[in-house]
């Protein structure tokens, strides 16, 4: 009975290690500015049209929320979320994209958590019901 009680808590111990995140760090020699290349991409892949919503870091440290409606060669056209009023903007002077919502890591994170827990609750339950307490 002892080894099982043991080989339980070792389960517990190593659940609890593997809920631990790991810390991410940035490279700080690395360039902050993404080549007009890589924004192309972004906006090609979001589309046009009023699904294709972004939001947009410029240079100037302005951030729009709203869709792509038109894109071209050197620059794109997006249509403001709140205000309804079109910009053309360059490529050259955006320093991010971001689809708005969470990220698919950020869900892929939640329902790990969410697992781990469950399974540490079971090894819990499953410890108090064979352990003498």
């Amino acid at each position: 009975m002892t080894r099982r009680c043991l080989s339980l808590i070792l389960i517990g111990v190593l659940l609890n290690l593997a809920a631990g995140g790991q810390a991410l760090a940035r490279v700080p020699g690395k360039d902050q500015t993404p080549p007009v290349e890589k924004i192309k991409a972004k906006i090609a892949k979001l589309g046009v049209g009023e699904k294709a919503r972004a939001q947009i870091k410029l240079r100037n440290g302005q951030t729009i929320k709203g869709y792509v409606s038109n894109a071209g060669a050197d620059d794109f056209r997006f249509t403001d979320q709140k205000t309804g009023q079109t910009t053309t903007i360059a490529y050259a002077d955006v320093v991010e994209v971001k689809k708005p919502g969470m990220s698919k890591l950020t869900k892929i994170v939640i329902v790990a958590g969410i697992g781990v827990v469950v399974v540490a609750l079971i090894g819990y339950i499953d410890f108090r019901r064979n352990c003498c307490f």
